[in-house]
């Protein structure tokens, strides 16, 4: 096989030998400014340590928000109900200071909070932004008997007393006498206003 021989060019021979074209020479100058330009930039971020590799140097804060290349940032979503797990797609990340909101509603799927000052023993009351508590006492003088329902068994009272009662009314006696069978019960008491008389069932068919 023959011997191939190519000679190397030096740069003063390639300038030598160019035939006067100035725009080449334009765009050679162009392209030394513009690697000259890289150069420089890479060379701040490139730190020779005498080992004779190149070595990436530090440049973290460039990359801090506020820095001179710093990543993009922006707050981070309400939690509003129960999320699934996922990625996510936003091409900014969060502070390391961020905090995530969660809204006080009690829609559904919603976390529930603590809206108030609940205390030990408290009965859980719903408010629009949550639970709050409130006494068994307070509770009972805002919820009246009838708010209940009726009773599908009989009332224990334990011999207590029963203050402002007042029993089953009618006109009259008349009135009295023609209450319907299913309406009464034996020992129902009934009071005939026009008469001011009191009565007490002792037979029924219910």
């Amino acid at each position: 096989m023959a011997v191939v021989w190519k000679k190397l060019a030096y740069a003063a021979d390639v300038s030598s030998e160019i035939d006067g074209d100035i725009s080449t020479h334009a765009a050679l100058k162009a392209e030394n400014a513009q690697l000259a330009h890289v150069m420089v930039e890479t060379a701040s971020l490139i730190d020779v340590d005498g080992d004779g590799k190149l070595t990436l140097g530090a440049h973290k804060d460039t990359h801090d928000p506020g820095g001179t290349d710093g990543l993009d940032t922006a707050n981070p979503t309400a939690i509003l109900e129960v999320q699934a797990v996922a990625g996510g797609s936003a091409g900014s990340v969060s502070r390391s200071d961020h905090k995530h909101a969660i809204v006080h509603d009690i829609t559904d799927n919603s976390l529930v909070t603590v809206d108030g000052t609940p205390a030990d023993t408290e009965v859980a009351i719903w408010n629009a932004g949550g639970v709050d508590g409130e006494t068994p006492a307070s509770l009972a003088g805002r919820m009246a008997l009838d708010d209940m329902g009726v009773p599908d068994a009989a009332v224990d009272f334990d011999l207590q007393e029963a203050t402002d009662l007042v029993v089953f009314t009618v006109a009259n006696e008349a009135a009295r006498d023609a209450l319907n069978a299913a309406a009464t019960a034996v020992g129902q008491l009934v009071f005939a206003t026009s008469e001011l008389t009191l009565s007490i069932c002792t037979e029924s068919s219910v």
